[in-house]
């Protein structure tokens, strides 16, 4: 790729991006505060659009013009969605190391799956889940999960606010005259996006995809457990995952070339870890709630799915689930969730993490098993009970 020149855009090119970018808000209304927000700056030889950590858009001018306000208004959506949706984010949450080829054509499918759906126009060639070989309506850690390593792009990626690496023509946060958005201004953001993309899908006002109602209900029932950052501790201090732990495969050749010589590829192990919901009679319909927003945080921490068991003083069958809507809430009886914590142990395969939900009102085991414990409580009481071999988290339910 020729060297990139960033500078402040022109009054022309100034003129065909709001052309381009009217086009993108008549077709994704609720993405306007997000459209709006990213902060544009002409990118001179990058030859697409890209947008930074810190919501900057790069806007090829020579690229602006070629595809016109149609196609250049369905790039600016797709960039949006890289932004509103954390690829970012998530990018730094996957186990390490990072195939950024990799993460960058899950995404993109995810994104370009909604968006021709909905009818907008994307350049020629865009990644699908079609042309990947995966199914569609997916997640994008899924999808990751899903690829076969990819061999290093020839094309630029969407710049470090989708999950590349930091690019060397990204001016620096603090640069005079190319100011981004704060980690506040971002997180205010997204959630005025959310709250629109809710209030669109429930007006029936227009076609909202699929994914970005998924994002959306994420978003606006976010969990209070930092799920992310609290497994990947847990792991590093478990040796399920340690950090730097990577293992090496030939199943593909690494990216390192010696003359003669075929290095491999190094591959990170994954968590897994296993849902125990106490549904028992004295849990309420709030606490309930919280402990689904919690389950939505963990499939995402995780990247796909996670094994769930419903307990009260009965472990039900271990159900799959990739959104804690698929959740079945049965029991109602008493309340014993060392059966559940069996249940999850004895798994085949076993997960590295099992995490209890529960009010706290239950023995707990006498031992550590084999998985990691995390026990999150809804009622912070309780919270000397769980035994000092455990991590043990409080959450709040309303009215709980």
């Amino acid at each position: 790729m020729n060297a990139v020149t960033i500078r402040p855009l022109t009054d022309a090119e100034r003129d065909r991006l709001a052309t381009a970018r009217l086009v993108a808000v008549e077709s994704a209304p609720y993405l306007a505060h997000a459209l709006f927000s990213a902060r544009p700056l002409a990118a001179v030889g990058l030859g697409t659009f890209a947008v930074d950590r810190h919501w900057r858009l790069y806007i090829d001018p020579d690229t602006l013009t070629e595809w016109g306000p149609q196609v250049a208004g369905g790039v600016l959506v797709h960039e949006a969605n890289h932004l509103i949706r954390d690829h970012a984010g998530r990018a730094d949450a996957l186990p390490g190391p990072v195939d950024h080829d990799r993460w960058n054509y899950a995404t993109d499918a995810a994104i370009n799956d909604d968006l021709l759906r909905a009818g907008l126009a994307l350049p020629d060639g865009v990644v699908t889940p079609a042309a990947l070989g995966l199914p569609d309506s997916g997640v994008e850690e899924a999808y990751y999960a899903a690829l076969p390593d990819q061999p290093p792009q020839t094309e630029p990626g969407c710049g470090s606010g989708a999950g590349d690496p930091t690019q060397p023509w990204e001016p620096a946060p603090d640069a005079p005259g190319t100011p981004g958005l704060d980690d506040g201004q971002v997180t205010i953001a997204r959630r005025r996006v959310a709250e629109s993309v809710r209030e669109h899908a429930s007006a029936g006002r227009g076609t909202v995809p699929a994914g970005l109602r998924r994002w959306a209900e994420a978003e606006l029932t976010a969990p209070e457990v930092p799920w992310r950052k609290v497994l990947a501790g847990l792991v590093r201090r478990t040796a399920a995952l340690a950090a730097g732990r990577i293992t090496y495969t030939y199943a593909r050749p690494g990216r390192r070339r010696l003359p003669g010589i075929v290095t491999p590829a190094m591959r990170a192990p994954k968590v897994t870890a296993a849902v125990v919901i106490d549904t028992s009679g004295s849990v309420t319909p709030d606490e309930l709630a919280a402990a689904l927003r919690e389950v939505n945080g963990v499939i995402k921490a995780v990247g796909g799915s996670v094994r769930v068991i419903t307990c009260d003083a009965q472990a039900s069958a271990a159900h799959v689930v990739r959104a804690a809507t698929d959740v079945r809430l049965d029991g109602g009886g008493g309340t014993d969730m060392r059966v559940g914590i069996t249940a999850a142990e004895a798994l085949r395969p076993a997960p590295d993490v099992t995490v209890v939900i529960t009010d706290g009102e239950t023995p707990w085991p006498a031992a550590p098993g084999r998985s990691s414990l995390i026990a999150v409580l809804t009622r912070a009481r309780h919270l000397p009970h769980v035994p000092a071999w455990a991590r043990a988290l409080a959450i709040t339910a309303p009215n709980s």
